[in-house]
């Protein structure tokens, strides 16, 4: 296994994987994940020549357990001193729930040099409804953050039913996660908003959803593509899909993905 020691002194867990002269796609993925969820996507990216690039948040999967930098614009840190520590010079990221945040975070922090084009996979650039904003999470406002946090580990998440390979991994790679622990990262997640990065993005962007989410309106991909109004940036909707369509519908996930990627080279 690779790690990162990071400026702090954490631990983080990545692999590399793919043809050495691919270029990197950076997948990001959401609270609770470890690199095993991104398993369906391996094969077919790196068979169609770029080589990926995952990681364990701090205290996620085999990166180290700690309270410390529990918050979105420290992974974007780590983020960055991993892709200096491997000499990274140009990424595409794929970033699903709390990691398109931490992609934008990223963006926000150090701007557009590195990022070729960027993923965000059913998250709202604001989680929290206020005024006109209806866009965030089904029936939120900022007053029910913390309720929101305390429900979160008990939702449903997917739709569709996930494959038994893809079950198989998944268990096989589990690891305990402890919910008390990163709950500050949790509320801090929540109470993100990028809205304001959209527009400096300079980047061609993909905004996907699960039309069946239990999380976000069906349409907010198209409110956020308003804010970004880059002319080469899409949304795509997943029929019957929920939050992780890249689990649910792995295969039309990777093609509609590698058709982004491919149309922007």
């Amino acid at each position: 296994m690779s790690f990162l020691k990071t400026n702090d002194g954490i631990q983080i867990h990545y692999q590399l994987d793919g043809p050495h002269n691919g270029t990197i796609i950076l997948l990001l993925g959401g609270y609770t994940s470890n690199i095993a969820t991104w398993t369906p996507q391996i094969e077919a990216f790196n068979a169609a020549g770029y080589r990926t690039l995952r990681l364990d948040y701090r205290s996620h999967g085999q990166s180290e357990q700690t309270a410390q930098g529990l918050r979105i614009a420290r992974l974007a840190m780590d983020v960055a001193e991993l892709l200096q520590q491997l000499d990274i010079k140009a990424v595409y990221i794929i970033g699903h729930s709390m990691g398109a945040s931490v992609g934008e975070l990223y963006l926000s922090l150090f701007g557009n040099q590195k990022v070729l084009s960027i993923i965000t996979e059913d998250q709202s650039p604001k989680m929290l409804n206020e005024g006109e904003w209806q866009a965030g999470l089904k029936g939120s406002d900022l007053r029910q953050l913390g309720t929101f946090a305390e429900r979160f580990p008990h939702i449903k998440l997917t739709q569709k039913h996930l494959s038994s390979e893809i079950k198989k991994v998944l268990a096989e790679n589990y690891t305990p996660f402890d919910f008390k622990l990163t709950h500050s990262l949790l509320l801090d997640g929540i109470a993100q908003d990028w809205r304001d990065v959209l527009p400096t993005e300079q980047r061609p962007h993909l905004f996907m959803s699960g039309d069946a989410s239990p999380l976000y309106p069906a349409n907010y991909p198209e409110i956020a593509l308003k804010l970004q109004r880059n002319p080469q940036s899409q949304t795509y909707h997943f029929e019957g899909v929920g939050h992780v369509p890249h689990l649910e519908a792995a295969d039309e996930f990777n093609q509609v993905a590698l058709a982004f990627f491919d149309q922007i080279n």
